[in-house]
């Protein structure tokens, strides 16, 4: 492989990289003029190459961006609203925020795939239909341990979760949250429902 002469551009690049790694007070005490050794040793000793190797693995140790599931954050929903919280592969998350029979607040988080799947581990069905992984309310969620009054602040737990395999194979898991009844304060207006996920596609 033939090594060009580095141009007087790359000569100067090079010495600001210098610079910029530290090297400043060598370089304003000489009249530095870097060689073709000089421009191979500082790129031999950059740490241009350290995405290659994050943590010590190449990178195919780490799952490609393509394969995170996510909704970029909660949704907040007014009542009468549906939402596309987001898609992956074969599956398009989703939520609807509706009055239950007491006229409070209700969220669901449903996801729909494009071909015949299992989803949420209710049994295989034909694509486009939709299935509710999750519903939210006071009413619904209220026990005699955990009390809720209508329009109280209600969130799914963090930690649940749901798993859809369509038929060739491509699987989605996710965490979802959902909640109802967001309250107004430090700079946030209030809510009736909201919903998010994220997870992996393997």
């Amino acid at each position: 492989m033939k090594f060009r002469v580095p141009s007087p551009s790359l000569a100067v690049s090079a010495a600001a990289l210098f610079v910029a790694l530290g090297g400043g007070a060598a370089v304003a005490a000489t009249s530095w003029t870097p060689t073709q050794q000089h421009v191979t040793r500082l790129i031999e000793h950059s740490t241009s190459f350290n995405s290659e190797h994050l943590g010590g693995l190449g990178p195919g140790d780490y799952l490609q961006s393509k394969h995170f599931a996510t909704s970029n954050g909660v949704h907040f929903e007014n009542a009468g609203q549906t939402v596309i919280l987001g898609k992956i592969g074969h599956y398009t998350f989703s939520s609807t925020c509706s009055k239950d029979s007491t006229d409070q607040n209700q969220v669901t988080f449903d996801v729909t795939a494009n071909t015949t799947a299992d989803l949420d581990g209710q049994g295989v069905v034909p694509k486009g239909t939709k299935v509710n992984i999750h519903t939210n309310s006071d009413a619904l969620d209220t026990t005699q341990q955990t009390p809720l009054a209508p329009g109280a602040f209600d969130q799914v737990g963090s930690a649940s979760d749901s798993t859809e395999i369509a038929a060739d194979g491509q699987e989605v898991d996710v965490f979802y949250n959902d909640g109802v009844n967001w309250p107004a304060g430090n700079g946030s207006q209030a809510h009736d429902c909201f919903a998010g996920y994220t997870g992996l596609m393997g």
